[in-house]
């Protein structure tokens, strides 16, 4: 089953085309790369299927399916937590936010964050953002994307600016989402290398269009448009020189 589909997206805003004839669908259970680098169409893409884009957009798009609920996760955990509130507060009122009430509210979430690494959940939630470490707020950003059990994970650019050790921890962690929940991911990266051994098909992105299609396997063994060829270079290189 297609959880998401469009065909034939195109997106002008303030009169500048910057999405050409995207065709792109998700299936029920599958993990998605949407891959390029910055300006290349990925977070306008994201932002159409979560409805999230400005006013003044002009949208022509022949199909758009969206048969499922949708979690999102963006760049910073940190930015996404509001400083001065605590962290069990905030996961309230998403439940809340969800559900209508409070029911149970506090077994749920400590139920998910243990699920998703967290020791001693229940002190966490006691916390504010800056008492907790990097590695506990994207978990406690992508619990709060979870609440819902939705089925189709949107992760965008969570890697970016992360040493190499955190980055492999952050795919390990949604390797374990997927397999323990079955939800799809939509993987947002201009990362190639970091999503090699994780995605099962990969988009790849350029000035507002999809340029290659293919699996995950596929596309790391013969590219069939130079940009992507570049892109997997660049991304194979900066891994090279972290891990020295």
């Amino acid at each position: 089953m297609k959880l998401i589909d469009i065909k034939d997206l195109n997106l002008e805003i303030d009169g500048k085309c910057l999405l050409k004839n995207i065709d792109f669908h998700i299936n029920s259970g599958e993990i998605v790369a949407l891959a390029g680098e910055s300006g290349s169409g990925k977070t306008l893409t994201t932002k159409f299927i979560l409805g999230i884009l400005p006013e003044r957009s002009k949208i022509n798009c022949r199909v758009f399916e969206k048969n499922c609920d949708i979690g999102a996760v963006f760049q910073n955990a940190f930015t996404s937590l509001n400083p001065t509130v605590k962290i069990g507060h905030q996961l309230k009122k998403i439940y809340e936010g969800h559900f209508g009430n409070s029911n149970n509210w506090q077994k749920e979430v400590v139920g998910l964050l243990e699920k998703l690494g967290i020791k001693e959940a229940e002190k966490i939630l006691k916390k504010y953002p800056h008492e907790t470490s990097g590695g506990e707020r994207q978990r406690v950003v992508i619990a709060g994307a979870l609440i819902r059990s939705p089925q189709l994970l949107i992760a965008d650019e969570v890697t970016t600016a992360l040493d190499l050790k955190t980055k492999r921890e952050v795919i390990e962690l949604f390797k374990e989402i997927h397999k323990s929940t079955g939800v799809s991911i939509l993987f947002i990266s201009h990362d190639l290398e970091s999503i090699k051994d994780f995605a099962q098909r990969v988009c790849v992105m350029y000035r507002g269009e999809i340029v290659e299609e293919n699996s995950c396997e596929a596309i790391f063994k013969e590219q069939k448009h130079p940009y992507v060829k570049r892109l997997i270079e660049l991304s194979k290189s900066l891994w090279i020189r972290g891990e020295k």
